[in-house]
């Protein structure tokens, strides 16, 4: 049993720094209504900033929604210029039946900044990161970096280093469909993107490659391709797929996600990836798959309690591999800068007892 149940994760960053894809319910498909990203996440267009006062959070007003709480809407800016805050740390707390731990890990520290005009936009983020052991932020770095043309309205380019477009792109990057397939947070690579963005279909052809300043790390070198269909216009529905490689092994990960409004105020997140592995130094083909669910009711403005359930099986012919993870939390946006979420739940690898875990997140973005 949980003794004392606590994991604290302070992040002065926002969950902007990645796509809410439930906010399709409310008719936002496509992402650059609120990101200057196609696929969402990272800096906020003012659009956005607004967005996330008026619609997501409970007491929110847009006159301080803008960079370090200023009017959006201020037209002494420069319209042209986008800026957000990102800073965040965690604090780790587990209980299992052979140790009891806790550990805080600072994590990131970025400010991200670029012009974005009409046609033409280039972004980048100038950050640190922890290079050892310690896990101090030490190392100076740039997390992400593109330049990005609009040929047209529905058509447009990107070149630079970002994570690859693929399945619902939300902020769980701990879930068996990111953290379990390797594409957790710092996995960002070098690569071309192509978007068709619609009214009713969106759809991202992405080249892929390894990031150059980054040669001891091993990343993906490949191909995916990720589209998704506007539902009775508040439900997404979507396949991806992925073809590549690395170092060692080569794969392919392909399946469906969905973010269905059963209600206006019940939604569903859920996606299921699987992947066939081939090993070069063995030939021995690991097939398998991993998925993750989110149940949500948004009670109130801005609150929304939520069940959640992730499973990673990546070879059906060891056992081992299973892992699972579930339980019971609740989000809370009560303002425009903040968004505060608490979970609580198990986990368990196969043949290995559970561990209880929970954590407390607290991100603000400026």
């Amino acid at each position: 049993m949980i003794r004392f149940l606590f994991l604290f994760l302070i992040g002065f960053v926002s969950r902007g720094a990645f796509a809410f894809p439930e906010n399709v319910r409310h008719g936002y498909f496509s992402c650059t209504a609120c990101h200057v990203s196609p696929s969402g996440g990272g800096v906020l267009t003012p659009y956005g900033r607004s967005l996330s006062s008026e619609l997501m959070s409970t007491w929110g007003t847009t006159k301080n929604s803008g960079f370090m709480f200023s009017n959006p809407e201020d037209e002494s800016k420069l319209q042209w210029l986008r800026s957000q805050v990102f800073l965040r740390a965690v604090q780790t707390y587990r209980d299992t039946p052979k140790v009891e731990k806790a550990q805080f890990i600072p994590m990131q520290a970025d400010l991200e900044v670029g012009a974005d005009t009409e046609k033409f936009a280039i972004i980048s983020t100038f950050g640190y990161r922890a290079n050892d052991a310690s896990k101090d932020l030490k190392e100076f770095f740039s997390r992400r970096h593109y330049v990005l043309y609009r040929f047209t309205e529905q058509i447009v380019g990107r070149l630079g280093k970002f994570m690859q477009s693929f399945g619902l792109n939300g902020p769980d990057h701990i879930s068996a469909t990111r953290r379990g397939l390797a594409w957790d947070q710092g996995s960002e690579s070098y690569n071309l993107e192509t978007n068709y963005i619609g009214e009713n279909f969106n759809h991202t052809l992405t080249f892929i490659s390894n990031s150059p300043e980054e040669k001891s790390v091993k990343k993906d070198q490949g191909i995916s391709i990720n589209s998704s269909y506007l539902w009775r216009q508040k439900s997404r529905l979507g396949v991806s797929a992925y073809q590549g490689r690395q170092s060692n092994f080569e794969r392919v990960v392909f399946g469906p996600y969905v973010t269905i409004s059963l209600t206006e105020k019940f939604y569903l997140n859920s996606e299921v990836f699987f992947q066939d592995k081939t090993v070069k130094a063995t030939s021995v083909h690991e097939k398998g798959y991993a998925t993750f669910s989110r149940l949500g009711y948004e009670a109130i403005k801005g609150l929304t309690p939520f069940v959640q359930f992730d499973r990673s099986y990546l070879d059906d012919s060891d056992r081992n591999s299973q892992f699972d993870s579930y339980g019971l939390g609740v989000q809370w946006l009560p303002y425009s800068h903040f968004d505060l979420m608490l979970f609580a739940g198990k986990e368990k690898a196969y043949s290995q007892d559970e561990t209880d875990f929970a954590w407390l997140m607290l991100n603000i973005y400026l």
